[in-house]
């Protein structure tokens, strides 16, 4: 699980990272994907801006006639996991799956020969429409590619409609927490990018009801992993919720969608709710190593921990792969085990100065420790400390901790001097490495949310003022939303004819335009 963990949340946090300050000089703007990008030829900075021609539209009559996911009184207590299994299940066997790699098999053969041709850019269907508009997409064959999962519909609109998703993990149980397999949730991803072809299929039909219907489902989609024990199922969940806020772009640039400020409003707070995953993260380095319970400050014999090393041992070659750990160092319990005394040995002058200095431990008692004792006592310590530096920030608002933006926060870095390594926190190291960064990524999701928002209530501005846009947010007839990272308001820019809004701590832009209403007064 941790090296999957390490891909989906690196994947992820990529667009924080490359988050720099647009300055200098720039290379001449190029297209990508609806995106107009800059970047900056000395840094390499790059920002990205989105230009929308958007039409006034005012507050819907009853003002929640629409909803993204149902009102909680509608929801069912049933499990939405079954349906979700269900949609994704049917392509284990049968004719459905057959044409499937038939046609990915066709578009795999067709990139190779366009590599081969040195085009190297190169995307194939279905991932090259994953970028493409609605009135981009070849319709024909985008519908008949959907076609061979025509039975998923009503099993995603039946758990859109359920309270809860729960996939009965019971990881607590589970010896080898690491190594735990997540079939269900990486299905999870091509069931979402089918929903957001459908959204835009809607779209270029012009069935705008359809659209929101299906958009509705991406979000609960979204809400749901956001439900489950880990962060890599949190991870793929705020993947979900990014996709549907493309499809948000294009569904209000539509003349014909309605607004749908409430409607965003009336989704789930937050969306990603880490509680659990959180909780779950913090246990983890003990739910691997179990036998790192039983460390406590109570003296005992050399015996005692010599088996403690037996024991240690399996648990670790049990992790070594997702741990990126020497595969000769750690291939069975008894080089795993060679391997551990080698570690105490290295280890041991560092903990017995950590738990002196800053446990506050007496000298005398630290001494009398045997050296296998001092090790793990201080990798204990070590990494509670580390651990809840790392993820103290959940508790807190968003907007009030730049680890929001910051992503992974460690709690140390296993040096001391430079070149010289502190053996007892390079356990905290390997598991504290992304904390963090499903924080990021679910604080992201709720920033689109809030933007879409901004820009419904600039549309309803709008629809009441000749179809003009508001010279400043505090000008809106509804409350502009915070930017939920900032803790403060969008950034607004008012240049008459159109305006520019962006957010904290992401460099994407939104040029905003509105188009005259008919009707409209002059």
């Amino acid at each position: 699980m941790a090296s999957s963990r390490r891909v989906v949340l690196g994947a992820l946090m990529m667009p924080w990272c490359l988050a720099t300050a647009w300055a200098g000089a720039a290379d001449e703007p190029t297209r990508e994907g609806g995106w107009l990008v800059q970047r900056d030829a000395r840094t390499g900075a790059v920002v990205r801006t989105m230009e929308l021609t958007l039409h006034p539209q005012g507050e819907p009559r009853p003002a929640l006639k629409y909803r993204l996911v149902a009102d909680d009184f509608d929801l069912i207590d049933g499990n939405a996991a079954v349906h979700y299994l269900k949609a994704m299940g049917f392509l284990g066997q049968g004719p459905a799956r057959e044409k499937m790699v038939e046609f990915e098999k066709r578009q795999w053969d067709r990139l190779m020969e366009m590599r081969e041709a040195g085009n190297f850019e190169a995307s194939v269907p279905p991932y090259s429409w994953y970028d493409m508009t609605p009135a981009e997409l070849p319709l024909d064959e985008v519908k008949k590619y959907l076609s061979y999962t025509s039975f998923q519909p009503r099993f995603l609109r039946e758990a859109a409609k359920r309270r809860k998703m729960d996939l009965d993990r019971q990881i607590q149980a589970d010896e080898g927490v690491l190594g735990y397999v997540l079939p269900d949730i990486q299905e999870m991803r091509p069931l979402a990018y089918l929903q957001s072809l459908r959204c835009r299929v809607a779209l270029a039909e012009g069935r705008i009801n359809d659209a929101i219907e299906i958009l509705g489902q991406e979000y609960a989609m979204a809400w749901h992993l956001g439900q489950d024990d880990i962060v890599v199922s949190n991870a793929v969940g705020s993947w979900c919720a990014e996709l549907a806020w493309r499809d948000a772009l294009q569904l209000v640039q539509r003349r014909e969608t309605p607004n749908l400020y409430w409607a965003f409003a009336t989704l789930p707070q937050p969306l990603i709710d880490l509680r659990r995953t959180t909780a779950f993260e913090r246990q983890l380095f003990f739910e691997q190593f179990k036998i790192l319970r039983e460390v406590d400050e109570t003296l005992r014999p050399v015996a005692y921990w010599q088996d403690f090393v037996d024991r240690l041992a399996p648990q670790v070659v049990n992790c070594a792969r997702e741990l990126r750990l020497s595969p000769n160092a750690f291939r069975d319990s008894g080089a795993a085990r060679e391997s551990l005394v080698v570690f105490i040995a290295a280890a041991y002058p560092g903990a017995r100065q950590y738990l002196i200095e800053q446990c506050g431990l007496p000298s005398e008692q630290v001494g009398a420790y045997p050296t296998a004792q001092v090790v793990a006592l201080a990798v204990v310590r070590h990494y509670e400390v580390a651990c809840d530096d790392a993820f103290k920030h959940a508790y807190l608002p968003s907007g009030h901790s730049a680890s929001d933006v910051d992503g992974p926060r460690t709690g140390g870095n296993g040096k001391d001097k430079p070149g010289e390594t502190v053996w007892y926190a390079v356990p905290a190291e390997f598991f504290l490495s992304t904390a963090g960064a499903g924080r990021a990524a679910a604080a992201r999701a709720q920033q689109t949310i809030a933007l879409m928002q901004t820009i419904e209530a600039i549309r309803m501005y709008g629809a009441a003022h000749a179809s003009q846009l508001p010279p400043t947010l505090s000008d809106l007839p509804v409350p502009a939303p915070m930017d939920p990272i900032a803790g403060k308001a969008f950034a607004y820019e008012f240049l008459s004819d159109r305006a520019i809004l962006s957010c904290y701590g992401w460099a994407r832009k939104y040029q905003l335009t509105l188009r005259f209403a008919q009707g409209a007064k002059q």
